[in-house]
């Protein structure tokens, strides 16, 4: 039986204006920031670049933290249809989306979570500090079920040989299984040593 390959760390160093209204009124079809919200895409139909709510598009972006990039892909996607998208609206609605996005208060729970921070925000060194505290939590978090995992895979492989162990009769081959147990047994203290340290350490920043 092959053994199963684990890697082995070491400690860790480690006034919108309005609501969306997804369903237009009337029975209409689902409007342009509806869709995108959806989607979570930036390409656009012609019925989307006709029908498109600039304002409300752009204020979607900046609240979800998108870079200015985004209008110029709103832009090239509408292009081929010979529309050329409202930039002032959509600026408009993207600088009221990020007063509500960069608030330094919820920078540490967007980077707790694991969020993305693409470095739009105006006073970017506040909310950057703030971000990295919380995504160096997060990261913790990762790392301490990445240890738990390794360490379950690694019972598995030591059941596997215990049994094989048991039913084996010949003599090299039941030292090769109790070197490899062995083996395994160091394993498991240096992974139970990082997982230990990785817990406190996320316990004691979070």
């Amino acid at each position: 039986m092959n053994s199963m390959a684990l890697a082995y760390p070491g400690r860790r160093r480690i006034d919108p204006r309005g609501g969306i209204d997804v369903l237009a009124s009337g029975g209409r079809a689902l409007s342009l920031a509806g869709l995108l919200l959806l989607g979570g895409c930036s390409a656009l139909s012609e019925e989307q670049c006709r029908a498109g709510d600039w304002y409300q598009l752009g204020y979607q972006d900046g609240q979800q933290g998108r870079t200015r990039q985004r209008l110029q892909e709103y832009t090239k996607a509408c292009q081929e249809y010979r529309i050329q998208p409202d930039g002032l609206r959509w600026q408009e609605g993207y600088e009221r989306g990020l007063e509500g996005y960069c608030q330094p208060q919820l920078a540490y729970s967007k980077g707790r979570a694991g969020q993305p921070y693409r470095g739009v925000c105006p006073d970017d060194a506040s909310f950057r500090a703030e971000y990295q505290r919380g995504r160096a939590v997060y990261e913790l978090h990762r790392e301490v079920s990445r240890l738990e995992k390794a360490l379950a895979q690694l019972h598995e492989e030591q059941d596997q040989l215990w049994h094989h162990y048991r039913h084996a009769d010949d003599p090299r081959e039941r030292a090769e299984l109790r070197h490899r147990l062995r083996r395994l047994e160091w394993d498991e203290h240096e992974l139970r040593h990082s997982l230990a340290d990785a817990r406190q350490e996320a316990a004691a920043r979070d």
